[in-house]
């Protein structure tokens, strides 16, 4: 029964609306409103992290690339006649030279015009929306709209032309221009689908609504644009230089600009063999920048989505490892003082970073290097092989993911050259009427673009067919290729050079190698060659300079003992010593090639960093502003770590320089402006300290002070006051990192 509700029983500020809005509230959402709840539309300028990678990004190249070749398969189809009549009847549906077309009725013709402006319409609005030209929410519709229509009219002519008006057999046959609109009208229909993908994408909320490419990405989709658009400039030239149909001027052309020469199309008259310089050239240009453009895209498409995950999950397992000590300074503490933390057993899920790796880490957590730790009873040595540790196990990340890169990407390459061989090959064995075998043959003659000319197609619908798996088998090819140079070649390579040290080209040495790792072969050496010295009249032992193999023995090795003897360098000293670095490291950047710094350069890095650091001599910790003052302080496993930075590392190296270069000339500038001193006198002191060294100048010699300044507080100009920041903690008292001043390698890989 209905229930009426009195107005002038309910309060005057309990409204109508009021009193709508509460029953709504009681009854059950309806199917609408869960699914509204569902969309969340981000806008263009949202930040947040985007996931989806294969709708936001590859979706829309594949769409863009695809486009235009569905516009020239509708070109085709409308300058060509969908019938042909056999010139003669010993072989059905032969080359196109063997047929004759039949005219089209004026309502195919017209469909199939209106359809071709459809395509090129959802191209437009697509190249727009790439561009932001018009707004992603208008232009992914009106594309899908108009591909939609596309599709829909090229069904409904090809079905009614099929059913109405057939080609009468055995002396009719459908020509090239009705398949070329049935192979258009399945790439529509493709490009509608995914496009919906990505839109399904954008209103779930997986990514705003734009596009994320890239310059890299956005060219390559105007590289191919124009790729397609010359193979249809190609087919109208050489319609009317030799004579043939669109359909087969277009194969041609493909065949040309793919360097595959079959030969069952030639030109024959001079005209058309002197237009062929020209086109190939071109052709072949383009055909070299889109395929480069494809396989940097799949490269970035790798690195970005699987490489870049697989690293910082590596990297998170690590990290976890490494706290497994403890997380409490005070537990530390209770144990044993002055030595190291009591090793733990592992617990949880063990990293998976490699055999070597895992027989050498997961024996034992990676210490922890937070110096605040027992500050005053943990060594130096102490300090920086637990710095060590955790470079060796970020490098070993580092290498194990580089493998994984390469290793990815060469299976990903060989499967798609698997799909597209085998694939092709299924269809042309169903169209040409000839056995698997020869059609895998063909297949493998195309993609590795030899053409021996034997095997063609020949039938109406295999050439269409044709012209657009040959658009995707050859640059998928070429990337394969690319990718076995980055593996299979290299590791061939290194092989050889190993085979050539013990066989044809043998290092110095390589045998007495492998021999002094035996005790009893190196201690006959050992006295083999202190009888040969005896005789020749010199000392024997340990300092007898020379070691097997005659040549002079160097120093000791450096080991991390050595380097925490070390003093550390005063202020000055190490701004001298920027400069040098700076340059150095410079021109490993211009070198431009892949340089990864040792351990021991990194130490020399890290104090040239440090050393500006204004808490390093501040009682107080102070908040510092990485955009104002750079990246000062970092963990080798952390989310900063250098190792997993975009850049590379002569790159990363060279920024922090130049900031704590920076850093240090406003530090002394406001230590100068604080204490009434000039920089002329600490360039003249500069020159006096110069003299002296060249002993132009006395040693004994008092350098001249300034205003009352003592020079001995020149080399310290970083005071706590010199900073303006905001305190924000103030953790234990830090030691700081001893390290070791070393040579930094001028050798570029």
């Amino acid at each position: 029964m209905a229930q009426f509700i009195h107005l002038e029983n309910v309060p005057h500020a309990f409204t109508l609306n009021q009193l709508r809005l509460s029953r709504q509230e009681k009854e059950p959402p309806s199917f609408w409103m869960k699914l509204q709840r569902k969309f969340r539309m981000r806008p263009p300028d949202d930040d947040e992290p985007q996931d989806w990678w294969v709708a936001s990004t590859v979706i829309p190249l594949v769409a863009a690339t695809t486009g235009p070749l569905a516009n020239v398969m509708s070109i085709i189809a409308l300058v060509s006649t969908w019938r042909n009549r056999l010139l003669s009847t010993t072989v059905t549906a032969g080359p196109q030279v063997g047929q004759i077309g039949i005219n089209d009725p004026q309502w195919c013709i017209s469909l199939n015009a209106a359809s071709l402006a459809c395509g090129i319409a959802g191209n437009i609005f697509l190249l727009f929306n790439f561009t932001q030209r018009i707004r992603y929410i208008i232009a992914l519709p009106a594309s899908i709209i108009l591909w939609s229509l596309a599709t829909g009219i090229l069904i409904g002519i090809t079905s009614a032309m099929y059913v109405y008006t057939p080609p009468i057999a055995p002396n009719e046959v459908f020509s090239q221009g009705f398949w070329s609109a049935v192979i258009a009208a399945v790439l529509y229909l493709l490009l509608c689908v995914i496009l919906l993908i990505n839109m399904l994408g954008y209103f779930l909320g997986h990514y705003p609504q734009h596009f994320a490419l890239t310059d890299d990405q956005r060219t390559l989709i105007l590289q191919t644009t124009l790729f397609e658009a010359w193979l249809a400039v190609g087919g109208a030239i050489f319609t009317r230089a030799m004579g043939i149909s669109f359909a087969d001027a277009v194969y041609f052309s493909d065949v040309t600009i793919l360097t595959l020469g079959f030969g069952d199309v030639t030109a024959q008259d001079r005209v058309s063999k002197g237009l062929i310089f020209p086109y190939a050239v071109v052709g072949i240009i383009m055909l070299g920048l889109v395929v480069a453009s494809v396989s940097r895209f799949a490269r970035e498409l790798t690195y970005d989505n699987v490489v870049k995950v697989r690293l910082e999950r590596k990297r998170a397992r690590t990290f976890e490892r490494s706290l497994t000590i403890t997380n409490s300074s005070k537990d530390i503490e209770d144990r044993l003082p002055g030595l190291s933390p009591i090793k733990r057993p592992l617990y949880g899920r063990p990293s998976t970073l490699g055999r070597r790796y895992r027989a050498k880490f997961e024996k034992a957590p990676l210490r922890f290097t937070i110096s605040s730790f027992v500050p005053g009873n943990r060594s130096k040595t102490m300090i920086m092989k637990e710095e060590k540790d955790r470079f060796n196990a970020m490098r070993a990340i580092q290498r194990e993911t580089m493998q994984f890169k390469r290793w990815t990407s060469l299976a990903i390459s060989f499967l798609a050259f698997i799909i597209v061989w085998c694939g092709g090959a299924a269809v042309f064995w169903q169209l040409e009427s000839v056995d698997y075998f020869d059609a895998l043959y063909f297949g493998f003659v195309t993609l590795l673009s030899i053409g021996y000319g034997d095997v063609t197609p020949k039938t109406n619908l295999g050439r269409p067919f044709f012209v657009v798996w040959s658009l995707i088998a050859v640059p998928t090819m070429a990337i394969l290729i690319s990718k076995m140079s980055d593996t299979v070649t290299a590791n061939f390579n290194s092989a050889a050079k190993v085979v050539a040290d013990w066989t044809v080209l043998p290092k110095t040495g390589k045998y007495r190698q492998i021999f002094l790792r035996h005790p009893l072969i190196y201690n006959f050496l050992q006295r083999r060659e202190e009888e040969r010295r005896i005789k020749q009249g010199f000392q024997v032992g340990p300092d007898m300079g020379t070691d097997l193999d005659g040549e002079t023995s160097s120093s000791p090795s450096a080991t991390i003992e050595r380097f925490a003897l070390r003093p550390f360098p005063t202020d000055r000293q190490l701004a001298r010593q920027l400069g040098f670095v700076i340059r150095n490291v410079s021109r490993d950047v211009a070198a431009r090639k892949t340089k990864r710094y040792s351990y021991e350069e990194w130490v020399e890095f890290t104090r040239l960093i440090r050393f500006t650091d204004p808490n390093r001599r501040g009682s107080e910790i102070l908040e510092l502003d990485e955009s104002e003052y750079g990246l000062i302080e970092w963990d080798w496993i952390g989310e900063n770590s250098p190792m997993l930075a975009e850049q590379t590392e002569p790159e990363w190296v060279l920024n922090r320089l130049c900031e704590s270069l920076l850093r240090y000339l406003a530090s002394a500038k406001t230590y100068y402006g604080a204490n009434g001193q000039t920089e002329d006198d600490e360039e003249e002191e500069a020159v006096l300290e110069k003299q002296r060294d060249l002993g132009i100048l006395d040693e004994d010699m008092d350098p001249p002070a300034s205003k009352g300044v003592a020079m001995d507080k020149v080399n310290e100009p970083f005071v706590s006051g010199a900073v303006d920041a905001k305190i924000s903690f103030s953790p234990a008292p830090r030691v700081p990192t001893p390290v070791r001043r070393i040579a930094i390698s001028r050798s570029r890989y």
